[in-house]
């Protein structure tokens, strides 16, 4: 008799994103923060990686554990990006 075996597929965060007058984005189902400076902010998300440019762009809040972020600042573009293999600097749960 064949045994069953389960898969447990990690379940996908859903992500919002809201910008205002191109000063503050507002994005939810965050769960790294990749890179940030003051031009450029790279985070992953449950719908893949984002990248918010600009200038003088700041992180003003960051709760990973409820997955929330607001960067400040001249957002000038958004866009996702395939995942990088680079280092992260923020992860949700700590690995």
């Amino acid at each position: 008799m064949e045994k069953e075996q389960s898969v447990r597929v990690p379940a996908v965060k859903s992500h919002s994103f809201s910008l205002e007058n191109r000063q503050k984005a507002t994005l939810t189902g965050v769960s790294e923060v990749i890179a940030f400076d003051d031009g450029q902010v790279v985070l992953m998300t449950g719908s893949g990686e984002i990248a918010l440019t600009g200038k003088g762009l700041h992180v003003t809040r960051l709760m990973l554990e409820e997955g929330e972020m607001t960067v400040e600042g001249q957002i000038d573009s958004v866009f996702y990006t395939q995942k990088s293999a680079g280092r992260r600097l923020f992860r949700l749960g700590g690995k």
